[in-house]
């Protein structure tokens, strides 16, 4: 039996950048193959992560199941690729705040500081 929540948690470092995400979970919000939420909140992130690997050119870590996708973002010396990166996963915040703005009880958003 799947959740009814869609739960992304946003990792940033102590300079505020984002360092990785993680997407899990199923809203339930329409019938499998033809819910609005997880389509959009799925599309999102792994448009991100098509993003970080050929706009960025950055070797990200990912892992994409059924019901999950995680991206770890290493340290970026380069500064294009840095600023590349950060458009990247703020965009990608935006569009899921907007998702989760308009469909707040089917995905929850938390953003972890990592020390």
């Amino acid at each position: 039996m799947h959740n009814n929540m869609i739960t992304v948690e946003i990792r940033k470092n102590t300079k505020d950048s984002i360092i990785g995400f993680t997407v899990s979970g199923h809203s339930n919000y329409g019938e499998y193959g033809s819910d609005i939420v997880c389509s959009a909140v799925s599309a999102l992130a792994q448009t991100t992560v098509l993003g970080l690997k050929v706009v960025a050119n950055v070797k990200v870590k990912h892992s994409i199941k059924d019901g999950f996708l995680s991206c770890d973002v290493p340290d970026i010396e380069n500064r294009d690729k840095a600023l590349k990166t950060s458009a990247i996963m703020d965009t990608m915040v935006l569009g899921l705040m907007n998702i989760q703005k308009n469909y707040s009880s089917y995905v929850t958003i938390t953003i972890k500081e990592e020390v």
